[in-house]
């Protein structure tokens, strides 16, 4: 193969995993896992813990996709397209189940809502309750996004023949490398997202949650029905 043609594919590989990295059923489901950042009051460690879990997803989705292209080029063996398909209806299991646990998380344990009179008026706020943190396991969401989405991101593999394994390993990995960059911008950008909200007071950042969660809902039972 000529070295324009690897140089092509490999850029191409890096430009295809910022890209994919992107999809609604990543960012959303990457968006419930950090949200649990609520429970820190430094902004630092806010940011940090919040892209330190969009960079275990992304590791556990590139590690997968490492794991189909060794098998595909050194052992021959491709995924069964029936696990394919199951992983990606898990997804919207997954997105579904998170959203069900977050809001009767907030309903149940952590936030009532609270009415307050005073003179002739009444207002309603969320009020947080009782702490508990909880591990929603980001490194196997993001195998079962890679599993999920192993299908396109490897028909490309095949093109390349069977002597060209190395650049198809090669291809993977500046893929992966471009999904954990992404990754990692969105989580900044997503950090900085809840310390905006923290700055309107807890009740907002709550009820941000919340609307998150009712939309993972939404989102995973169209991924079944899709």
């Amino acid at each position: 193969m000529e070295q324009h043609t690897i140089f092509s594919l490999l850029s191409l590989g890096f430009t295809l995993g910022l890209i994919h990295a992107l999809d609604a059923d990543h960012i959303m489901a990457v968006s419930l896992l950090a949200s649990r950042t609520r429970q820190l009051t430094n902004k630092i460690s806010m940011v940090v813990t919040t892209v330190g879990y969009c960079l275990r997803w992304a590791l556990g989705h590139s590690a997968i996709l490492m794991i189909v292209g060794f098998l595909l080029f050194f052992l021959n063996v491709q995924l069964p397209e029936a696990l394919q398909i199951a992983a990606e209806k898990l997804v919207g299991v997954i997105l579904i189940t998170m959203g069900l646990m977050i809001s009767w998380q907030l309903w149940r344990n952590r936030v009532q809502l609270q009415v307050h009179h005073h003179d002739d008026i009444s207002h309603v706020h969320l009020v947080e309750k009782n702490k508990r943190t909880h591990n929603h396991k980001p490194v196997l969401l993001g195998i079962v996004h890679g599993l999920a989405g192993s299908a396109p991101v490897v028909a490309i593999l095949p093109m390349l023949g069977s002597q060209q394994a190395s650049v198809g390993l090669a291809y993977l990995a500046l893929f992966s490398v471009g999904v954990m960059l992404s990754m990692v911008i969105f989580g900044l950008l997503f950090g900085r997202l809840q310390l905006c909200l923290m700055r309107f007071g807890n009740r907002a950042f709550q009820l941000a949650r919340l609307i998150l969660a009712v939309s993972s809902i939404g989102f995973g039972g169209y991924w079944l029905l899709a």
